[in-house]
Parts: structure tokens; C-alpha cells; sequence
């Protein structure tokens, strides 16, 4: 009787622990989230007068660079903005004062990703967090991960349409989260299973990102979305992330 006390007493100071530390963290992912590559890109190599959302799609994704500012900037934007999801989902992961309870990776990938789309450096207006939600997926799940990308990377070469390779990446996503926890719980040591918070991660953010690009599901939909690599004229809003 008095171990079970002591048990619950236990929890019972844990628990404010645990929410101080997912509160940290999703301040400290979000701000890492809202670091804008893209724009900041955009003042290097045009000037501090220059908007990478007035041009193109108006966001500040490596694809939109890749448009407007050339292959070579649209890389290194590529590779922090990537970097953005798998620095916060390694601390939440390895680091215990991140892990809050083994939610940390869950808060950590969603306020990071949050943080690309709404970058609170730039007035809110960021991307659609492909990327960087992109980034915590390959943290929580790398087989998923590489799933996901060959996905991604097949149905756009096959269609051109780096929205709709988003897209059914992200699905991509969804269903392997469910799968891959499903079976962890049925089959304990199953290799590529995952936690209920990685599951729950794999679930939202992707379909926040599937929402993030209904725009170009419309235009998709419409005969209108532009395929890879076709140049836009600024005063046009294109079709990328």
C-alpha cells in the first residue's frame, strides 16, 4: 500500500516536470522552425529590398527558390530547411530534458514544422513545411522516411507535379505511421515499429501538410498546377511549396 502511495506521488511531481519540459520545447522547435532559409536567401543574392514571396508561389520553400533564384540556392535552402525538423526531433529524442515523457517528439516535430509555415521572424508567413516536417519523419521513422521520399520523388518524376509528390508523400506517411504502430503492438520487436507519439506525429503532421497545399489540390483538380521546373512570371503565384 504504501509502495502504490509512493508510486503515485512520484507521478504526481513528474507531471509538472514533464509539461515544463514539452513547453520548452516546442518554443525551442518552433523557433528553430521559423528560421527562414528561403527568404533570408532571397535578400543574399537579390538585395535586402528583394521578397521571395512577392515572386513565384510567394513561400519561402526550396522549391520556390529552385524557381526563382536558381538550382544551387534551392539546395542549401533544402538542406536547413530539412535540418529544421531533425535538430528539434534529436533533442526531443535523445536529450532527456526534451523527451517529456517520449511526447517530446511529437511537440518538437509539430511546433517545428508550425514554426516553417508561420515563421514568427518574417510576420508569419512562411511555407508549407514539407521539408522540416520532412526532417522529424526521418527522426521518428527512417523507414518511413525513405518511403515516403521514393514516393514523393517517383510521382513527380513520373507527373512533374512536386505538389502532388508532396501530397501523396505525406499519405505515404499516414499510412505507414498506423501500420508500423499497429504492428509493434502486435508483434513486440517488431524492427520498424513506433511509439504511440511518433504515430500520432506521423498522423498530424503530414495531414497538416496535405491542408497546407489545398490550393494546389485545386489547381490540380482545375488542369492549372504548373509542373516541375516550368519558370513563372513573378506576378504569377505558382504551384510549389
Amino acid at each position: 500500500m504504501g509502495l502504490a502511495l509512493d508510486v503515485d506521488q512520484t507521478k504526481e511531481k513528474s507531471m509538472p516536470n514533464i509539461i515544463g519540459s514539452l513547453i520548452i520545447t516546442a518554443l525551442m522547435a518552433y523557433l528553430w522552425g521559423s528560421i527562414p532559409a528561403g527568404y533570408w536567401m532571397g535578400k543574399v543574392l537579390r538585395g535586402k529590398d528583394y521578397d521571395i514571396r512577392d515572386h513565384g508561389s510567394r513561400k519561402i520553400g526550396a522549391t520556390n527558390v529552385q524557381r526563382t533564384l536558381g538550382t544551387g540556392p534551392a539546395l542549401i535552402v533544402l538542406v536547413i530547411d530539412l535540418s529544421k525538423g531533425i535538430g528539434p526531433a534529436l533533442l526531443a529524442t535523445f536529450v532527456p530534458f526534451f523527451y517529456g515523457g517520449g511526447w517530446g517528439i511529437l511537440v518538437a516535430g509539430l511546433a517545428a514544422l508550425l514554426g516553417h509555415c508561420y515563421p514568427i521572424f518574417i510576420g508569419f508567413k512562411g511555407g508549407r513545411g514539407v521539408l522540416t516536417g520532412a526532417g522529424a519523419l526521418l527522426i521518428c521513422s527512417p523507414l518511413t522516411f525513405l518511403l515516403a521520399a521514393i514516393t514523393t520523388i517517383s510521382t513527380v518524376r513520373i507527373w512533374k507535379y512536386v505538389s502532388l509528390g508532396s501530397i501523396v508523400g505525406s499519405a505515404t506517411g499516414i499510412i505507414c505511421g498506423i501500420i508500423f504502430y499497429v504492428l509493434g503492438v502486435l508483434r513486440p520487436g517488431f524492427f520498424a515499429a513506433v511509439s504511440l507519439p511518433q504515430m500520432v506525429y506521423m498522423i498530424i503532421a503530414p495531414s497538416l501538410i496535405i491542408i497546407f497545399h489545398r490550393d494546389n489540390i485545386d489547381r490540380l483538380l482545375a488542369g492549372k498546377e504548373r509542373k516541375f521546373g516550368q519558370k513563372v512570371a513573378d506576378t504569377e503565384a505558382s504551384t510549389t511549396k
